[in-house]
């Protein structure tokens, strides 16, 4: 069974509803990657046996995943004849992609710091 949703209106609202919980996801990874960042010597420390690798990994591929189906939604519905609220449709379009922009920030930020550290044996 195929999840359809006919009118332009309500693609605009799914889209500003992808864009929050895509932003949420995202900030959940800003919070994980920032409590384990030391500025003394600017790398994001882990275990290598944690759970972190995995639990930023599932954050910022749900925030993109989010935040690309919102805007491709918002894209499909924005600046149509017969939507009546295209500017929720832009509002979620814009929200979205500053989601993905700012999850691939965090995303590209925990690459180049990372730093496993591996338990004592």
């Amino acid at each position: 069974m195929a999840f359809k949703i006919k009118t332009y209106e309500e693609q605009a609202k799914l889209s500003v509803i992808l864009a929050v919980i895509g932003g949420f996801f995202a900030l959940v990874a800003l919070g994980g990657v920032l409590r384990n960042f030391d500025p003394s010597t600017g790398w994001v420390r882990y275990g290598t046996k944690s759970i972190f690798m995995p639990a930023l990994g599932i954050c910022l591929l749900l925030a993109l995943a989010l935040a690309a189906a919102g805007f491709f939604v918002a894209l499909h519905s924005a600046g149509q004849r017969r939507n009546k609220r295209s500017r929720l449709s832009w509002t979620g379009f814009f929200l979205n992609a500053v989601v993905l922009m700012f999850a691939l920030c965090v995303g590209a930020f925990f690459v180049i710091t990372r730093h496993g550290i591996a338990p004592i044996t």
